[in-house]
């Protein structure tokens, strides 16, 4: 007997196994066919926040204007800008105050005056913001200037008699040679001047007898003092044939310093400072390592190249590979990276508190220099957003970090250490992901995140080498792709190394291994494409080939990326068109409607969501005359359908049947009572 075609007919299409069956398929079909093909980015990037962008740049300028006056009285001049910035914010306080941006189209409490519709609020903060940033930088440079003028070391450079210094010595010595003689260069913190106190720094320039001191050495120098160039830190130059007397060997901080960094040299087989690996007259020990690898451990590990040979400091030099022994943010990345996630289990508060004792640590065992402090106040910065539950933003921490130590050391603005590590971490925050997606396209993932880094790095940095050496390597990005993971393992290796050693030294030696392999690779490297065509290539030098790089660097990049051009519009565009916040980019309050109320304005575009309620009271909302005579902000209410007679209603149906219970929402009319209410 064959089934009825009623109960056939009767299923709902839903019903049907084929259609699960044929919808499994389609799926199974599109997973395979989206296998091989990776997304360019995983999630929606991170929005740029430029807001102490200007205040960094104001406070810069202000430090590096400053510290480069020299005369009778230089403080005066700054003082006098100073006294400038301050007036001007205070004049800027009124217009600050009496801007306050529309929280809704309906607001009583006014963005701007009726009669007075050009009030500028932001332009006005943002100013704001920069005057006392400058002002406050100002003040600290013209007190630092007036304490120098008056110590006793700059006063013996101006009388030009000999001198007794009694100080210690902040730096390893190393060895500048040169074809008609050996020149050591080291650092001398001067405490007394013929008995006078002190606080001033000097630069020595001697001949071979300060190889064999070491850092944190107590001296006595008898000579005649040179004065150094304007904007300099250091106050004097202390020339050769100085007489020296050794007062007292290392000591305190200075001097655990200095055993754990020979300490290390012992584990990777370094001859000592004062032999004849430091000055790069002689290779290295037998053994299956290059000239320069032992030496080149406690360089990339803590900053102490002072003992690495001259060829193979040249040779890292024509490729931009010295910024593997200047230590900075990745030294900081490494060891806060590893040791909030060893501390993973306590709270966030004692993750924070240990983290700011490594960091001092590691500040204090690689000595502070411009990189390292910048690194370091970026590191504190991101302990702070571990204290409070937030993830930092590297932009607004990394122009914190720079205002905080030019507050703290106006001389840093013309440290080029301290530029090359901004623009290099700014360059890496801002163009690293945009360029790796760029790249991923093209390229696997993973590689295409390795090449970005060092090619944004290399082309932040390019204008300010060309003021440092005139030419333009081909090679750079290569030769740093290729030592990148060579770098992480010598630092790891390397830092584990000078820890250990002091309590095991034959396990040191083993921990050491890893960083000899990683430095052998990164001195052949360097080694063969500083020797290769374009290695080199001439460039014009000072500031006009240092603008002139940067224009060809954005002229190929808008040239090969097309949709920098449409985000660059867009980005001027931004300036343009009204924003959003007290410091984004300023906008001028549109005057009032010709129909609206002179009690409110109505907005302009990008303030504030129109759904978003006013913050202030229902009370005061509902008393307000202009609440109640405009109310079409205010939430509509459940609307509901007409009654409709019995006969107009249709049939009602069986669940199994395949006619549908209810009218498809698709099908009916927009003006229909049937329509969803988003629809009308």
């Amino acid at each position: 007997m064959s089934a009825d075609p009623a109960v056939v007919d009767s299923r709902a299409p839903w019903d049907d196994p084929a259609l699960y069956e044929r919808l499994r398929q389609e799926q199974e079909q599109h997973q395979r066919r989206v296998r091989g093909v990776h997304a360019t980015f995983s999630k929606a990037p991170e929005a740029l926040d430029l807001r102490l962008l200007a205040p960094v740049i104001a406070c810069w300028g202000g430090a590096w204007w400053a510290v480069g006056h020299d005369g009778a009285a230089p403080w005066r001049p700054v003082l006098l800008l100073a006294a400038g910035c301050i007036v001007l914010g205070a004049a800027l306080i009124v217009p600050v105050l009496r801007f306050r941006p529309p929280r809704h189209r309906a607001d009583p409490c006014p963005g701007a005056p009726a009669q007075d519709p050009g009030a500028i609020g932001t332009v006005s903060a943002s100013l704001l913001v920069c005057a006392l940033c400058a002002a406050t930088v100002l003040t600290i440079s013209a007190a630092h200037l007036w304490a120098r003028q008056r110590d006793p070391l700059t006063v013996a450079v101006a009388s030009g008699r000999p001198v007794t210094l009694i100080g210690t010595v902040s730096q390893e010595p190393r060895v500048s040679a040169t074809g008609r003689s050996t020149l050591v260069i080291t650092a001398l913190d001067v405490e007394q001047v013929d008995g006078r106190a002190s606080s001033l720094s000097a630069t020595v320039l001697a001949d071979k007898q300060w190889l064999s001191l070491h850092m944190g050495t107590r001296i006595q120098v008898r000579t005649r003092l040179r004065p150094t160039d304007p904007g300099r830190a250091e106050a004097a130059i202390i020339p050769k044939r100085a007489g020296l007397t050794i007062l007292d060997p290392p000591s305190g901080v200075l001097g655990a310093v200095t055993s754990i960094r020979s300490g290390l040299a012992q584990a990777v087989g370094a001859q000592d400072a004062g032999g004849a690996q430091s000055t790069g007259e002689t290779e290295d020990a037998q053994g299956p390592w290059p000239p320069g690898a032992r030496t080149l451990v406690p360089g990339v590990a803590l900053g102490d190249d002072h003992a690495l040979p001259a060829q193979v400091r040249e040779d890292m030099r024509t490729v931009s590979m010295t910024h593997l022994t200047a230590v900075s943010g990745q030294h900081v990345a490494i060891v806060l990276g590893l040791s909030l996630a060893a501390l993973g289990a306590l709270p966030r508060r004692w993750r924070a508190l240990l983290g700011t004792v490594l960091l001092t640590l590691l500040v204090v065992l690689v000595r502070p220099s411009g990189s390292v402090l910048r690194a370091a106040t970026m590191g504190a910065v991101m302990l702070l957003g571990v204290v409070a539950g937030r993830r930092a933003a590297s932009v607004p921490a990394l122009c914190a970090g720079a205002i905080v130590l030019l507050l703290v050391d106006p001389w840093q603005s013309r440290d080029y250490g301290f530029a090359l590590s901004v623009v290099a971490t700014a360059g890496i925050v801002v163009g690293a992901k945009p360029v790796a997606t760029h790249l991923s396209r093209r390229l696997p993932r993973w590689l295409a995140a390795a090449v970005a880094l060092p090619l944004v790095a290399q082309a932040a940095c390019g204008p300010v080498l060309v003021l440092l050496q005139p030419s333009v390597g081909a090679w750079s990005v290569p030769a740093n792709l290729l030592t990148e993971p060579a770098a992480v393992i010598a630092t790891i290796s390397g830092l584990l190394a000078a820890l250990v050693h002091p309590a095991w030294p034959a396990a040191a030696t083993v921990v050491a291994w890893p960083a000899l392999a990683a430095c052998s690779w990164m001195v052949r490297v360097s080694r063969f494409f500083s020797h290769l065509p374009g290695a080199a290539v001439p460039w014009l030098p000072g500031i006009p080939g240092a603008l002139a790089l940067g224009a060809c660097e954005i002229g190929l990049l808008l040239l090969v990326a097309p949709r920098t051009r449409r985000a660059l519009s867009g980005t001027l565009r931004r300036f343009v068109r009204p924003a959003r916040g007290r410091l984004a980019p300023w906008q001028r309050p549109e005057p009032p409607a010709p129909g609206a109320s002179a009690a409110h304005r109505q907005d302009s575009g990008g303030t504030r969501p129109g759904w978003r309620r006013s913050s202030s009271s229902a009370p005061a909302r509902r008393s307000s005359p202009t609440a109640r005579s405009q109310a079409s902000w205010r939430r509509p209410g459940r609307r509901t359908r007409p009654p409709r007679s019995r006969a107009s209603r249709p049939p009602p149906t069986s669940p199994t049947s395949s006619t549908p219970s209810c009218p498809p929402r698709c099908s009916a009319s927009p003006g229909s009572s049937t329509s969803p209410p988003w629809s009308r």
